[in-house]
């Protein structure tokens, strides 16, 4: 981009603090990341905040966002001191934030993002979210095309700043912090931005711009502060330091060059890559050749077909064509064989396709290259050990240890780590996705310099990055995409940021997005596939078991199946309120079958009203009282949910068999028939399943508990920064849970008749296949009750359907399990298909 595009920062500047931090200090497993840290942002200025990556810069943000609590010092917001580490406390003092990496939740709409995202008094009723997300989006583009019903993670990143940088502006702020915000923004986009943050600075907004490209800085800001190790190291005015000066502030030190030098090529030299006519989703006829040394740069605006291009030849994509190493052709049907061939792959994405994130730096460092430290299957330690160390020492990985989980790096450490994982592979091709991305100015020429030694050693790089002075300073030639085409090629004195730019620019008149999944696909990824594939399933297996006999369909039959389809659909809508937030209950059979246990001493004939009433208070006492057990479990003693519900499954059974060894106790027909009261062929419990699982559904979708419920689910740090309670919605989950299981113990009741201690075990895994088969994810967020309540009733079905067809019992468990796997893998997969490419 041109300093001629870019937006004049104002020169008079109201003198108010909109922003001020104080001597703000924190540090992380004894490691200090910020050291008596103050400064201030005035209203109606842009302050632009730089530093190298572990530098401190998202942590003081962090802090400043209430997403973070400071071990000392303090953050006050227009005046107002912050007291706790409280993200909703920070958007009321008029603070909104966009964050390096969005803090969206995939599982939900853009439009329900944007909800979540703002504080209360900005949000619409729920019935209006989409028509005020709509708005919201507009605002940053008339002619927008994102849809706020769409889901998220079927966004490309582009797409997904701009949502997050179109709820930061939803909210009106006073305070704006901008933490990498043009990474995936195209030229446009930018140009956009700036003028949105001119406009928010002369209505009076102060605004806190991090960025590692230098030259944004320098024309955004008015003042720039340094933050090294930790510690600022100045503010300075913006029109006194050139982008040198502030290269130089950042690291410590002079930085003479930002790109190493390119050595002379030969174009004879020996050929290593060869790739002719190679077409795939996105691109087609791609032909072209690496020697021996080179790095070539691959250049085209976002969408047209370069990155497709280079996710085919690293496996991931498919692509149909001829490819070459040396003078073998390959066959690259997935990474492993492009890896097996020699091809090493850096993706842009290091958070989905770089990194394991709950693994040490250690063990990222080595995962590709594992083999090179095994013996008959098992791991030399001390030899992974020794390249682990050799590695952080060779790539100047700031880490505490390498035993520290990498998800405490910052993003350019990471980034070093995956760029030193691949090269450790030792490949004949190297590709990288934008390999400098989130990577500080000082680091930057690091990576440079590594992917200039990988090339000298006799390796092909391939490179994709939409930085032309990237690839002008980095790359021996530049290749131009255009809508998925090869349209022109740069070398020699041609390889400069001007005609790179100029050919990008004048190779199409207008920006190719990402190619859509089908209309087909999309509807499958969706909400509704999963209860309405399974009610068809409902109607199918109705009307075969009907033609196969007779007596299926007579009223006893139907009475039977409803009965027991209300029973398991009470306690899949429980077990639905668990799964929806990514945990699990086992204890709901446990608790069904204990409930009905601890009636059979109460409701039974000859007992007083005073003790039925009693034994009514019971059983939601004591459900109440397991669903507080397992959140405190879960959520304060921090057992995973499946083990700590395992506990409470344990207790509960234990406790039922100490109450009734063998079943006893008759439970009163006074109780019972009212319970199995039916409407023709209908029983009144079925008829109060429905409205239960219909008004569950709309609580889930049309209101910001149910939206809170599935963003924490979705992805849980996304939604406390949103503003979600996370031990607040956990507690009324497990709660709920346990009041739905003590709901279906009373049909349970009526069903067996006594307190048989075994009578509710089947309903836990009754429970969880019917949530399963009714679309839900077993890692949260993605829920329906109403699809629980068909699978419901599907699983009722297959049990009638295997005793009228005289089929053992196991075949009822055969088709359960089926089902549970077809469901699960279904949804999963038409939700990968319906990713844009």
């Amino acid at each position: 981009m041109s300093e001629k595009e870019l937006v004049t920062p104002p020169k008079h500047l109201p003198t108010a603090a909109s922003l001020c931090i104080d001597d703000v200090s924190k540090s992380f497993a004894g490691v200090r990341a910020l050291k008596g840290v103050s400064l201030e942002v005035r209203a109606g200025e842009v302050l632009g905040l730089v530093g190298e990556n572990g530098a401190g810069k998202s942590t003081l943000m962090a802090i400043a966002s209430g997403a973070l609590a400071p071990d000392s010092g303090s953050v006050s917001i227009t005046g107002e001191r912050l007291v706790d580490a409280n993200p909703e406390e920070a958007r009321r003092r008029g603070l909104a934030i966009v964050r390096q990496e969005p803090a969206l939740m995939p599982d939900l709409t853009v439009g329900e993002n944007l909800y979540l995202g703002v504080q209360k008094s900005h949000r619409p009723s729920s019935q209006a979210m989409t028509t005020w997300a709509r708005q919201c989006l507009k605002s940053w583009d008339k002619d927008i095309s994102i849809d706020p019903s769409t889901r998220v993670d079927s966004l490309v990143p582009e797409e997904k700043f701009i949502v997050e940088i179109s709820k930061a502006l939803a909210q009106s702020p006073d305070v704006l912090v901008l933490d990498e915000p043009t990474e995936h923004l195209s030229t446009e986009d930018v140009q956009r931005l700036f003028a949105r943050i001119r406009d928010l600075t002369a209505a009076g907004c102060a605004v806190v711009y991090i960025s590692h490209r230098v030259h944004e800085v320098r024309q955004i800001a008015d003042r720039v502060t340094i933050l090294r190790d930790g510690r600022v190291q100045g503010t300075h005015a913006t029109e006194d330091l050139d982008e040198s000066k502030i290269v130089n502030l950042i690291v410590g030190r002079s930085v003479a060059s930002a790109f190493p030098d390119k050595p002379a090529h030969s174009e004879s030299g020996p050929t290593v890559l060869e790739v002719t006519n190679l077409r795939g989703n996105g691109f087609s006829d791609i032909s072209m050749t690496i020697r021996q040394g080179e790095v070539v740069g691959l250049a085209g605006i976002e969408g047209n077909g370069q990155r497709e291009f280079m996710r085919a030849l690293a496996g991931l994509n498919r692509g149909r064509g001829t490819v070459k190493i040396g003078s073998t052709a390959i066959s690259i049907r997935s990474a492993t064989s492009a890896r097996d061939a020699g091809v090493a792959y850096v993706p842009a994405d290091r958070h989905h396709e770089g990194i394991a994130g709950s693994l040490s730096v250690r063990e990222n460092l080595n995962m590709r290259s594992l083999a090179s430290y095994a013996s008959l299957g098992f791991l030399r330690r001390s030899d992974e050990d020794d390249a682990a160390r050799r590695a952080i020492s060779s790539f100047r990985i700031k880490t505490p240890t390498m035993q520290t989980p990498i998800s405490s790096l910052s993003g350019g450490n990471q980034q070093k780590v995956v760029l030193a994982s691949v090269l450790a592979t030792e490949p004949r091709v190297l590709l990288a996705d934008e390999p400098s991305q989130g990577v500080d100015v000082g680091a930057r020429l690091e990576i440079y310099e590594l992917i200039r030694s990988s090339a000298a050693s006799g390796t092909a790089v391939l490179v994709v990055s939409a930085d032309a002075a990237q690839l002008a300073g980095l790359c021996d030639r530049v290749i131009i995409f255009s809508r998925g085409t090869t349209v022109a090629e740069l070398a020699g004195a041609d390889v400069s940021e001007r005609d790179i730019t100029r050919a990008v620019l004048t190779s199409t008149a207008e920006r190719v997005r990402p190619q859509r999944a089908s209309r087909l696909v999309r509807w499958l990824a969706g909400s509704w596939a999963p209860p309405i594939s399974v009610a068809t399933a409902v109607l199918a297996l109705g009307i075969w078991a009907s033609l196969a006999n007779n007596n299926y369909l007579s009223g006893h039959s139907i009475s039977v199946i409803l009965s027991l389809t209300a029973t398991l659909a009470l306690a899949a809508c429980g077990q639905q309120l668990a799964l929806t937030i990514g945990g699990i209950d086992l204890s709901v059979g446990p608790l069904m079958g204990g409930l009905v246990v601890i009636e059979s001493y109460f409701l039974v004939d000859n007992a007083t009203g005073l003790t039925q009433a009693f034994g009514w208070f019971l059983l939601f006492g004591v459900a109440i009282c397991v669903g507080v057990v397992n959140w405190v479990l879960i959520d304060l003693v921090k057992l995973q949910p499946m083990i700590a519900t395992l506990v409470t499954y344990t207790a509960l059974q234990g406790l039922s068999l100490t109450l009734r060894p063998v079943p006893g106790g008759v439970i009163t027909t006074a109780i019972t028939d009212p319970i199995s009261t039916q409407y023709g062929a209908v029983p009144v419990i079925f008829i109060i399943a429905v409205v239960l699982a219909l008004g569950l559904e709309l609580v889930l979708f049309r209101s910001h508990f149910g939206i809170a419920l599935r963003g924490l689910g979705s992805k849980p740090e996304a939604a406390r920064v949103a503003g979600v309670v996370p031990h607040r919605v956990h507690f009324f989950a497990y709660i709920g849970c346990s009041l739905f299981a003590a709901l279906a113990a009373i049909p349970l009741l009526a069903q067996v008749g006594s307190g048989d201690p075994a009578s509710g075990i089947s309903y836990t895994i009754g429970s969880i296949a019917a949530v399963v088969i009714g679309g839900a994810s077993v890692f949260g967020g993605r829920a329906s009750f109403v699809g629980a309540f068909l699978a419901a009733l599907l699983i009722g079905q297959i049990d009638a359907v295997t005793s009228f067809l005289n089929l053992s019992e196991a075949w009822s468990s055969y088709l359960l399990g089926g089902m549970m796997i077809v469901g699960a893998a279904a949804y999963s997969k038409s939700r990968q298909l319906a990713l844009p490419r």
